[in-house]
């Protein structure tokens, strides 16, 4: 099935340069797409296709062949084409009918039947179809005049699996190169989305997302997997396909060096040298690169990974001895590396199990914060005995960290009281800042329950014995002391504390930790009603995370929700939606509390939109995700039981929600009731104040949240809503 690409063939008609090549590995639509755009062109003037299928060249074929094509002698084709006496051959009303003999390697486009119009054009047009990825010298020599020729009605398109060995960069600086790769040649989220409706339009939703996450947007991919993603039975092609059009492409070496990257989560050029010691390595990875469906790691140039369709399919072409051996081995080049993560997966599946524990020890502890990490690390404790995990302060804290932001607070609490058993240490020192680490897990914890007193008092002792060393600890209490602020109205300690978390989080260096205390910093201005300044806040952070991520990433969904939630007080529901929608599909596979919170979101505007039914399908779905993830009830019942009070509540009749005291009541606390009262009695701030004995500031504050919490903008329009949500009489 045919793909229009639009946007793509409007690029190649807008930049029409010497040459516009396509790069991308077999399965891109490149051939189509140059077709797609040649057909769209009013005056392609004469094109000549020549077909190499990427089959080894000669300069004296090649030469041969298309001087055969224009119609003149062999040694005169450059000179020819540099002239510009083609202007006096047939040229085509319309490009995609190209003249009889026009291409090359035995197979030509059929003729068109009506009679080629006789008026010259100049321009002439040579697609060279599938380039060899391997070509001699004198006849990339041979290009390269060719793409130096002075005739300005001369344009070349070359299709291509690896980049050619042409002198690209001086095109590229005189502006005559337009260069399109795997990057702009996959499928935008739209075309996928039609070309799964074309195909199977009964394809589910989580079945999209997954065949969505194994390509990547490359189209062959999808078109082989889709029977299997959408229940069919026949067998998938993916693997047949593979051989014919990658592995019978390969040498030996090559073969050998990707079917072990299949087994990698990712690789280098340098960790490639040193996997196959003495065989340059290295220079045959460089050389998959481009062909063999390498694309590059989010945030860390130089490393790539194949797409997961593709490392699938080829992962039965290494096991065994083998494997195990190359496994192992890549476990110590990417400790020494650094990258310690993929070390610990490859000790897992090399049935390493000690060497996993081992490594996990080195890992920085704010590595739990990035990218999808918790996930993996609840994975591994699924993966890894429970007494290797138990086997030192450092992995129980770990563990009790993960389980902490999983939400699985009686876990949490069970790790946690096994760090009694290393109590006391020798060194009295080490002893107090494993006992303040104890403590600020231990005041996280009572947050995430509920119980205020216990987590402020538990995280202020851990704040009295923490070091600069336990940086991430320090960040974690203020964070939860800010929130508490928060909740009881003390908004200025809040913004102390998250000003200290700010410098704290810079000053290391955490991009991750920055982010998350920035939405903390969010949800403080918004509660100051500062809307304006929030929304600057989290734009900031949006473009910084955003970019083309190939994996799902929690963070940016959390910050999206966020945005979702300014956009919904601000009254922009339907840019709300999009946000949270957005959100959750960064989160999709993710296990954690704040997940919550992108459905909370949908049933409210689904709720303000007056869909009750759709409203508490988003619960139910909220609700699913947390028994799905052994979330503790405590991190979910209490919001979801006041969604369903607020959407009962709107489908009441008028008069009926006005003789109700509502449980949306319960978002206001008693002094904002109280404020709001006698706000709605008419008086001034002042008055206020002194009837209820406190400062003007005090009254602002309360104010603010009050219209933050109502969604109002000024204080008649909170006095209104309140009315009508029954709590003014």
């Amino acid at each position: 099935m045919f793909v229009p690409r639009p946007h793509l063939g409007e690029l190649l008609k807008r930049e029409q340069r010497r040459l516009q090549l396509l790069c991308a590995p077999a399965g891109y639509g490149k051939t189509a797409l140059v077709r797609e755009y040649l057909d769209g062109l009013e005056d392609a003037g004469r094109v000549v296709w020549v077909r190499l299928g990427g089959r080894e060249q000669t300069l004296e074929s090649l030469n041969a062949a298309l001087a055969n094509a224009l119609g003149v002698a062999a040694d005169a084709v450059l000179a020819f084409l540099d002239s510009g006496y083609g202007v006096a051959e047939p040229s085509l009303s319309r490009a995609g009918s190209l003249p009889r003999g026009s291409a090359v390697n035995g197979r030509s486009e059929p003729a068109r039947d009506e009679a080629f119009p006789t008026h010259e054009d100049p321009k002439i047009r040579l697609v060279f179809d599938d380039l060899p990825a391997e070509m001699p010298a004198d006849l990339n020599h041979w290009f390269d005049q060719l793409l130096s020729l002075h005739n300005p009605h001369l344009h070349i398109l070359v299709t291509c699996r690896q980049r050619p060995d042409w002198n690209l960069p001086r095109l590229m600086l005189d502006g005559q190169l337009l260069e399109l790769d795997a990057r702009q040649l996959t499928l935008r989220p739209n075309e996928f989305k039609a070309l799964i409706n074309a195909m199977a339009p009964d394809t589910d939703s989580a079945s999209r997302e997954k065949l969505w996450h194994e390509t990547g947007g490359w189209c062959a991919g999808v078109r082989l997997l889709l029977p299997q993603a959408s229940g069919d039975a026949t067998p998938s092609l993916l693997g047949h396909y593979l051989e014919r059009e990658l592995l019978s492409r390969l040498s030996e070496k090559q073969k050998e060096v990707l079917c072990g990257l299949a087994h990698l989560s990712k690789a280098s050029a340098d960790l490639c040298d040193q996997l196959w010691e003495g065989q340059q390595a290295g220079q045959v990875f460089d050389g998959l690169a481009c062909q063999a469906f390498l694309v590059p790691v989010d945030q860390q140039p130089g490393w790539f990974r194949l797409l997961p369709a593709v490392a699938q399919a080829l992962h039965a072409q290494l096991k065994g001895a083998p494997l195990t051996r190359l496994r192992l081995r890549a476990c110590q080049l990417l400790s020494v590396l650094g990258h310690v993560d993929d070390a610990v997966e490859q000790a897992l599946c090399a049935d390493q199990p000690e060497v996993a524990a081992n490594y996990m020890e080195r890992l920085w502890l704010s590595w739990i914060l990035g990218e999808r990490h918790l996930n993996k690390l609840m994975d591994w404790r699924e993966r890894i005995e429970p007494q290797l995990l138990q086997s030192s302060p450092r992995l129980i804290y770990l563990c009790a960290k993960a389980l902490l932001f999983s939400g699985r607070l009686d876990e949490a609490q069970t790790c946690l009281q096994r760090l009694g058993h290393f109590l006391p240490l020798p060194d009295p020192q080490r002893n107090r800042r494993l006992l303040a680490n104890w403590q600020g897990l231990l005041g996280t914890l009572h947050a995430l329950r509920g119980n205020t007193n216990l987590a402020r008092l538990h995280c202020r002792a851990a704040l009295a014995e923490l070091t600069i060393q336990d940086w991430l600890s320090v960040l974690l209490c203020h964070c939860i002391l800010a929130r508490i602020a928060m909740q009881t109205g003390d908004l200025a300690e809040a913004q102390t504390l998250l000003q200290s978390s700010l410098e704290l989080a810079r000053r290391q260096g955490s991009c991750e930790s920055e982010v998350l205390v920035n939405t903390d910093r969010a949800r403080l201005m918004m509660l100051q009603g500062d809307l304006n300044q929030a929304q600057a806040l989290l734009r900031a952070e949006l473009k910084r995370l955003n970019g083309n991520r190939a994996q799902p990433y929690p963070l940016l969904g959390r910050l999206l929700f966020m945005h979702g939630e300014l956009l919904l007080q601000q009254g922009r529901i339907s840019e709300a939606e999009e946000a949270t929608q957005a959100g959750l599909a960064q989160v999709r596979d993710c296990c954690a509390p704040f997940v919550l919170n992108g459905y909370l979101l949908l049933s409210e505007i689904a709720s303000r939109n007056h869909q009750p039914e759709k409203a508490h399908l988003m619960l139910y779905e909220a609700e699913r995700r947390m028994h799905w993830g052994r979330i503790d009830c405590a991190c979910y019942e209490e919001p979801i039981a006041a969604q369903k009070a607020r959407i009962a509540q709107r489908e009441q009749p008028a008069p009926a929600r006005l003789n109700v005291v509502p449980d949306y009541q319960d978002d206001l606390t008693p002094r904002e009731v109280s404020v709001l009262k006698l706000l709605a009695e008419g008086m001034s701030i002042r008055e206020v104040g002194s009837r209820l004995f406190i400062s003007e500031n005090t009254v602002k504050t309360h104010a603010k949240n009050i219209n933050v919490k109502l969604g109002a903008c000024r204080r008649t329009q909170a006095i209104n809503s309140a009315k009508a949500m029954g709590i003014l009489a």
